[in-house]
């Protein structure tokens, strides 16, 4: 054969290739596609990992010693356009629900995890852990309160109490077995005069306490009270009672009559000191009683009683004592003297 020919033929099935390639082009490329539909569709099954976490459902009852693993891991298998179309957070999580568990190797459900449609579940791995557990118990705990500071001049701390005074708690046995109260936060009760009250949080224990009827994580308030007096002293008074007995009983010489008496005046100390400087912080009152016979002696009650001068609130904290006295006078004098 020439090689005029060779060249020929070569055009002829250059030119053949090409129409069959371009004639009806739509209808081949529409073809392609729907080739490979059927294939995506009829694709083999096939397997995927996935990691999930683990959720764990505490019990109230006991806690946990040991620590579950964090995360799972998950073998899906199923046609591979469902697999492929999966995302990890469409699956949810695992979860180890301790109220129901034994004590033991840590076993996971698979059927508490759910599916999504199309896909099985093949294999479902974890770290394994030897589950272990302690009770939870609940005690009731004294509460102390904490008191600082020094009260005033002339006042004494009674007491202090806390109310509640107790408060019930749950905890691991082992975390209460050194727990024998509850403190307060600190009360500031310096230079106090009167009792003094607040709401104070209880300080945080050096171990997790759940308090019962309180939020958990949150700590209890407490009413706490110190009871601040005063401190009770006791002065002596001179009462002059001459002025006043010669004023009452006329008749009787100057000479034969008390000058003057002696009282002590109780009182909180701080309320005495009101009194300091008064030249006549108290007074006398005469009740002459009338005797039906001539020259006896003459029955005379003295009482001794606040002056002007004095506040009547500071008088109302004092006592006087005695606050009368009795005599029995005739010119010859003082015959009794009775402080009752």
């Amino acid at each position: 054969m020439s090689d005029d020919a060779q060249t020929s033929w070569v055009r002829r099935g250059g030119t053949l290739a090409i129409e069959v390639a371009t004639k009806n082009w739509g209808t081949k490329i529409m073809a392609f596609f729907l080739a490979l539909i059927v294939f995506i569709v009829t694709r083999d099954e096939v397997t995927r990992s996935f990691t999930i976490p683990l959720r764990v459902i505490e019990d109230p009852d006991r806690v946990l010693l040991t620590t579950p693993p964090k995360t799972v891991e998950l073998q899906l298998r199923g046609p591979w356009v469902n697999v492929n179309r999966i995302a990890a957070v469409e699956l949810g999580t695992a979860t180890l629900d301790l109220r129901e568990v034994s004590p033991g190797p840590m076993e996971l459900d698979p059927a508490s995890i759910v599916m999504p449609p199309g896909v099985v579940l093949d294999t479902l791995e974890y770290d394994h852990v030897d589950l272990r557990f302690e009770a939870v118990i609940e005690r009731k705990l004294a509460i102390v309160p904490i008191v600082v500071g020094e009260v005033g001049p002339d006042h004494r701390l009674v007491g202090t109490r806390v109310e509640p005074d107790s408060w019930i708690v749950r905890a691991p046995a082992s975390d209460l077995a050194g727990i024998e109260q509850l403190r307060t936060t600190t009360l500031d009760i310096s230079g106090a005069t009167s009792s003094v009250q607040t709401q104070l949080v209880l300080e945080a224990p050096p171990v997790r306490l759940n308090f019962l009827g309180v939020p958990t994580g949150d700590l209890p308030t407490v009413r706490v009270v110190a009871e601040v007096a005063d401190v009770i002293g006791e002065i002596e008074l001179e009462v002059e009672t001459s002025e006043a007995l010669r004023e009452a009983l006329p008749e009787l010489a100057p000479s034969v009559l008390p000058g003057a008496e002696r009282v002590s005046v109780r009182g909180p100390r701080a309320v005495l000191g009101t009194l300091t400087g008064l030249e006549h912080a108290l007074r006398p009152t005469i009740e002459v009683e009338t005797s039906s016979q001539r020259g006896a002696p003459i029955s005379v009650t003295v009482r001794f009683e606040w002056s002007p001068d004095v506040p009547t609130a500071a008088a109302e904290q004092l006592s006087i004592v005695p606050p009368l006295i009795r005599l029995r006078l005739s010119p010859q004098g003082v015959e009794l003297s009775d402080p009752n």
